[in-house]
């Protein structure tokens, strides 16, 4: 829901109402707060969650209780003032991520194409983005070691259609250390029309921007032994020269992500990487033994940061969930703002006004 800023033209997915209120900044936060959402869901209908179809004639019945002019305009000057502040408190922990991605990143980065020890001796691995790599490694591809999108026919004989299997939606696999497999289905309902793969694949992203953001993960504690999931994934078997979690580090790389996002192909918008850039990537690949070691010590590594990471985003989560209560509380009349907005300093309002403005330029630079 949005109300226009211009005159224009909407898919007819959309309704189109007049919206007759004196204030629109006020009508927009009123009309998108937690308790208004509730209202559109009731005066909706359909078999599916988030395919229902807003009624018309419900949707019109619907209370709008909105303050005389002066109090919107209150509630809008004490609301752009706290998004504001709540906005920076977000975006400086964004970049605290951000930050500890890169490191993250680089310290992935130095072991899947150095090893561990710095004195080693090096050797051209004649691939230009490779670079030099230790002496004793090998440069192979994926398809020589790996065994890209195995068939679900293996599994039909030994596999019932009323036995459960893992089901993993795109929405449920984040990073490694963020998967959730509790989801349990039948084989019958997801056999045709997802992907499948087994306890010990590696599963990656292939859709934008969800491989650029290192969606996958290393399926070594499924909860059962086969899985179905999005067919926006990419599933790879190790073989004998490559341990699994050792594959899915190496498929987290800076170096694996930026040229499969340079490979992709498709629409703006919905570029995927293809199956032959994952099965010619080049990697440098030392012996299984080694890999162990680089495993133990990039878990030690990466952990703490992957554990402040995991901080910083709920942090996140509550600063976004305390305003949208805060909105709620304050567009509603729980929360009365009147005496506070008015002693806000007039440089403060004037501030956020122009950080939401570069925000709205921003977004529409996007949505062009």
């Amino acid at each position: 829901m949005g109300i226009a800023p211009c005159d224009g033209i909407v898919s007819p997915a959309y309704f189109v109402y007049d919206f007759n209120i004196s204030n629109r900044s006020f009508g927009q936060a009123l009309l998108r707060s937690k308790p208004y959402v509730s209202h559109f869901a009731q005066a909706s209908d359909g078999v599916r969650i988030g395919q229902w179809d807003l009624t018309i004639a419900f949707m019109r019945q619907i209370p709008v209780l909105v303050p005389h002019e002066e109090e919107q305009a209150a509630i809008v000057r004490f609301l752009t003032w706290a998004n504001n502040r709540l906005e920076r408190a977000i975006k400086a922990k964004q970049k605290q991520i951000t930050l500890l991605d890169e490191q993250k990143q680089a310290i992935i980065h130095r072991a899947v194409t150095r090893g561990l020890d710095p004195s080693v001796p090096l050797k051209p691995s004649g691939i230009p983005w490779l670079g030099e790599i230790p002496a004793h490694w090998m440069v192979r591809r994926l398809r020589q070691i790996v065994f890209v999108k195995p068939s679900k026919s293996e599994s039909i004989e030994r596999l019932r259609q009323d036995d459960f299997v893992t089901f993993l939606p795109m929405e449920r696999v984040k990073t490694n250390s963020t998967i959730d497999s509790s989801v349990q289905v039948t084989a019958s309902s997801v056999w045709n029309g997802f992907t499948y793969f087994r306890r010990g694949d590696v599963i990656v992203a292939k859709i934008t921007p969800c491989f650029e953001n290192g969606k996958g993960a290393y399926l070594d504690k499924l909860p059962t032994e086969i899985g179905f999931g999005s067919t926006e994934f990419h599933v790879l078997r190790p073989g004998p020269l490559i341990l699994g979690e050792y594959l899915r580090l190496v498929t987290a790389s800076k170096l694996f992500l930026d040229n499969g996002t340079h490979s992709m192909t498709g629409s703006a918008g919905q570029q995927r990487v293809p199956t032959d850039f994952v099965k010619n990537y080049s990697i440098a690949l030392p012996e299984v033994e080694e890999q162990h070691s680089i495993l133990d010590s990039v878990g030690c590594q990466v952990s703490e940061i992957d554990t402040l990471i995991v901080r910083l985003e709920r942090e996140i989560e509550l600063l976004r969930e305390y305003r949208t209560r805060l909105v709620s509380n304050v567009v509603t009349g729980k929360l009365d703002v009147r005496e506070v907005a008015a002693k806000l300093p007039e440089e403060e309002i004037e501030e956020a006004v122009e950080a939401h403005e570069d925000m709205e330029s921003a977004d529409e630079e996007i949505a062009v």
